[in-house]
């Protein structure tokens, strides 16, 4: 073949254009990177629609296409209620309402071509203390919380529950411990006037209630009381 004669990719990709249905948008917002941080400044894109995955919390790598661990922070756009789908698309038009200000995942992804979004996806993603480290007691007590809720922590604690040694209790007190700390948290900061509700996911990243299911664990409520639900435990 003549490296002049135009390949199979290079057809495609010229024949190729967004048919606007908006299957990329239902299937879960865009992750920032350090390009975007001025729509997120600039109020382009409010706090209140974003949330934070944490370091070392359980994710699905889409580009990938495998489960993994997150290496940094990932901002997030929320989806529509409790589904995936971006809450910036138009469900009747399936166009994009922030498209003049849309991140730059969004302007790298073409479904038909996926090399610049597998280019950019894990490069200079944008993390809260971009946004947050000049609000210093703000940002002391979400490193406080990162400290005394990180995952890596939480991965050795679910290795000690398959153990039955006395460090198996030790393990689910401390995860306890954990959950409540985090949930105190959050009111503390809603009640006190520091944050909005709807700013906490971005601010501490999900509830440990929640996430906690990544690794197997559901937290139960009994009279009150907080109690760990796992396949290994008793």
């Amino acid at each position: 073949m003549s490296p002049f004669e135009p390949t199979d990719n290079d057809i495609t990709a010229a024949s190729a254009a967004c048919r606007q249905c908006g299957t990329c948008c239902r299937k879960g917002g865009p992750a920032l990177h350090r390009e975007d941080r001025h729509l997120v400044m600039d109020g382009l894109i409010p706090v209140e629609a974003l949330y934070t995955i944490r370091v070392g919390e359980p994710v699905q790598d889409n580009v990938a296409g495998r489960r993994s661990y997150a290496d940094t922070d990932i901002i997030k756009i929320k989806g529509k209620g409790d589904g995936w789908c971006c809450r910036f698309l138009d469900d009747e038009s399936s166009r994009c309402t922030i498209y003049d200000r849309r991140p730059a995942e969004c302007k790298a992804l073409q479904c038909w071509d996926t090399r610049a979004i597998e280019a950019l996806y894990h490069r200079e993603r944008l993390v809260r203390k971009d946004l947050l480290e000049d609000a210093q007691g703000l940002w002391d007590l979400i490193a406080d919380h990162d400290q005394r809720c990180a995952y890596h922590t939480i991965r050795r604690l679910v290795e000690q529950l398959s153990s039955d040694t006395p460090e198996r209790a030790a393990a689910r007190s401390v995860i306890t411990d954990m959950v409540k700390y985090d949930e105190s948290l959050r009111h503390l900061l809603v009640e006190n006037g520091h944050a909005p509700r709807a700013m906490l996911e971005f601010l501490l990243g999900r509830p440990l209630i929640d996430t906690l299911h990544g690794f197997h664990i559901k937290v139960a409520r009994t009279a009150g009381r907080i109690r760990l639900v796992h396949s290994i435990l008793t």
